[in-house]
């Protein structure tokens, strides 16, 4: 009877760990929103500084996890909405990234859990003027996060990244071109564009 009971309990055990393992999420979504700030440019003709306005950021991740571990390949999309100043006035500009890269944790150790993030990719300069044309650069960007497990698919996440756009020195940018003649809003100088991102979010598991 004893050794009946003990077949009983190994086999339970034996269940629960294989629900458990089939459980893991593979998947991720992670919707999110924060604001964004940093970011400018130098007016070659006047010597002043152009600024992006810091404004709300949204956007999305999807990830997919590496094996068994506690890494996911991502792929992150952030889009801003904001303004720089012009001689003639303010420019309306979305500011998007879109970046292939990856989650590795630092510490999964009591209930919060911490990681590092990165990815390498393209930033859009978007103005909404128009005529004005768009302009697509290299990007990467780094950050840390934090995770607070809510459930066993679900949880909350807290961001901050940073990007580093590399924008070619004497570039004209928010440019139109009509009837074969066109003009820039502004020329600028200089080799990069930075920008912080501070976001939050929740990852659901699948």
């Amino acid at each position: 009877m004893r050794g009946l009971k003990l077949s009983a309990v190994l086999v339970l055990l034996a269940l629960a760990s294989a629900t458990a393992a089939a459980e893991q999420t593979h998947f991720q979504v992670v919707p999110f929103g924060g604001l964004r700030l940093g970011g400018g440019f130098e007016d070659v003709a006047s010597g002043e500084k152009r600024d992006l306005e810091e404004s709300a950021a949204f956007g999305v991740a999807l990830e997919l996890r590496v094996r068994d571990e506690d890494r996911w390949w991502q792929l992150w999309y952030s889009r801003q909405a904001t303004e720089v100043k012009a001689p003639d006035g303010a420019i309306d500009v979305d500011v998007e990234y879109l970046h292939i890269g990856g989650t590795a944790p630092i510490s999964d150790e009591g209930r919060v859990h911490s990681y590092v993030v990165g990815g390498i990719g393209a930033t859009r300069l978007a103005p909404s003027g128009p005529g004005l044309d768009d302009a697509v650069k290299f990007s990467a960007s780094l950050g840390l996060g934090l995770k607070v497990p809510l459930s066993e698919r679900v949880a909350l996440r807290l961001e901050a990244r940073g990007y580093l756009t590399v924008v070619d020195s004497d570039t004209s940018i928010f440019c139109k071109v009509e009837f074969g003649e066109g003009g820039c809003a502004f020329v600028t100088s200089g080799s990069s564009l930075f920008q912080a991102e501070l976001s939050a979010g929740i990852a659901f598991g699948f």
